[in-house]
């Protein structure tokens, strides 16, 4: 996603004061992503007092500031988007936010670069076969987030002219995955006629979202940082006559995960 649209919303229903209202909880990330043949870096923020903050908070990361290129603020909530250039994969992270009256800390490492091993963009998907997914180890990196659609058209066996859609999104530890054939190529599928996929995995260091994880920022403020690096994308195509990708992926892909990283931390806190 070039630029999160989901900004803060609804949050004084879902968070509950603290510390005589002197603790913040803060949700923060910093993201690197492939624009076509161009890295991005970028730097989500968001934060909740239910009393108020009496100033911006101030966000820096390694000590730099982040810049504001989107930004959204209320008597209580505030929403920071911006580049983070001066960040480099590999780099540990020192995020730091003061809002005056309080700072909270956290430390990540953005994880090095890493690329999807296995299938390549030359790979074509057979009706029947399974899919077998492997990428590198990125150094830095806690946990993968792997995303897989697949979309194809095809003759059922009463001939019928049917269509196919598969989507996962899944979270791992280890860097190989296989999609069983029965689960990508049902009992009806006769002929495949067309059809393509494709494959993001994205590394990630900070806590791992599972039920009960707690925030790892610390001192006045709670709530959690992440750091994620999404490797190059890879398509594939579902049999020999293959369709042309409709959409590009990847936006959607980091739009949702962002959500699910900003819902996990509002249901963590």
């Amino acid at each position: 996603m070039k630029k999160l649209l989901c900004v803060v919303a609804g949050l004084m229903l879902l968070f509950i004061g603290c510390g005589g209202g002197e603790r913040a909880s803060i949700i923060a990330g910093i993201f690197a992503f492939w624009d076509n043949d161009t890295l991005k870096k970028e730097a989500d923020i968001e934060g909740y007092k239910y009393n108020g903050f009496k100033i911006v908070p101030l966000i820096t990361v390694n000590g730099d500031t982040v810049p504001i290129e989107f930004f959204d603020y209320s008597p209580t909530d505030f929403f920071y988007h911006g580049p983070i250039n001066w960040v480099n994969l590999g780099d540990e992270c020192k995020f730091e936010v003061d809002y005056d009256e309080g700072e909270g800390k956290a430390t990540d490492s953005l994880p090095r670069e890493f690329s999807i091993t296995s299938p390549d963009t030359s790979y074509i998907l057979h009706k029947g076969n399974s899919l077998n997914i492997t990428w590198g180890s990125a150094s830095g990196a806690d946990w993968y987030w792997l995303d897989v659609f697949i979309d194809y058209s095809y003759m059922d066996t009463a001939g019928n002219y049917e269509y196919f859609y598969f989507y996962l999104d899944t979270i791992m530890d280890g860097t190989s995955y296989t999609l069983n054939a029965s689960r990508i190529f049902p009992g009806d599928v006769d002929t495949v006629l067309w059809g393509d996929g494709n494959i993001s995995v994205e590394g990630v260091s900070g806590p791992k979202i599972l039920p009960g994880a707690e925030g790892n920022i610390k001192g006045d403020a709670v709530g959690f940082f992440w750091c994620s690096y999404e490797a190059k994308p890879v398509d594939i195509d579902i049999e020999q006559f293959a369709g042309k990708p409709e959409k590009d992926h990847q936006a959607e892909v980091r739009k949702m995960h962002r959500e699910a990283m900003r819902k996990f931390a509002l249901e963590n806190e």
